[in-house]
């Protein structure tokens, strides 16, 4: 039976070898991000300038000329064959010294939530799906204490005084949530202006929340943040 089932191992691996799932490179492992793509897509790294008020933010991959085409397919495509390279990614950076420092101290996490009428339409929500394995095994639980009171246009082609006004009031908290003392985590796939984020840690401070962070997927502090905080 053991020989069997490596002989049909190996057989898989010929007819289907594993590719970067960026560039589809062949590599050595599946989902593995190839030598060329590895580099340029990994910057587990904070903001230097957090915007209040959120106290830290930690992004673990660059998003344009990075993950952004994996992204978008989970998001706009709802193709969750990316998941898995996602979460691997996740997990190669797990023990990174950055990663260790942002969750310090922390009490839970909180997904960006989707209104009823997204999550609806696409069935589920792509943060919880990128980072619910994860957290579980740092031994977080992932509640979702935050609502989208709202329904919004989708915001990737909007600027940073665009988004605020749309997203100016856009979450609200569960009923009976009270975080005074607690340090929460929000957990989020793409981090461009960071308004949502902030949004959300208005809702999450005003619970009494001491400190509130952000890990984020995918994020471009220089190019975008610097520019517009």
């Amino acid at each position: 039976m053991k020989f069997l089932l490596e002989l049909w191992q190996a057989a898989i691996y010929f007819l289907f070898p594993p590719r970067c799932p960026n560039c589809r490179e062949m590599v050595d492992e599946r989902y593995q991000l190839c030598a060329a793509c590895e580099p340029k897509i990994l910057r587990v790294d904070f903001y230097s300038r957090p915007p209040a008020p959120l106290d830290k933010v930690l992004r673990v991959t660059r998003y344009r000329e990075g993950s952004r085409a994996l992204l978008h397919k989970l998001k706009f495509d709802n193709n969750l064959n990316v998941v898995p390279a996602l979460k691997k990614i996740l997990n190669d950076v797990s023990s990174r010294e950055e990663v260790s420092e942002l969750l310090k101290g922390v009490d839970f996490a909180v997904p960006v939530p989707l209104h009823q009428e997204r999550l609806k339409e696409r069935g589920f929500n792509q943060t919880e799906k990128i980072f619910g394995d994860w957290l579980a095994r740092k031994n977080l639980s992932l509640k979702n204490i935050l609502v989208r009171t709202h329904a919004t246009p989708k915001l990737f082609s909007l600027g940073k005084a665009e988004r605020e006004k749309i997203l100016s009031g856009a979450f609200a908290a569960a009923e009976g949530v009270d975080l005074r003392g607690q340090s929460v985590l929000i957990v989020d796939d793409i981090f461009t202006t960071g308004t949502t984020c902030k949004e959300c840690a208005k809702v999450l401070k005003d619970l009494g929340a001491e400190k509130v962070s952000v890990l984020a997927f995918a994020a471009d502090f220089d190019d975008n943040l610097g520019k517009q905080a």
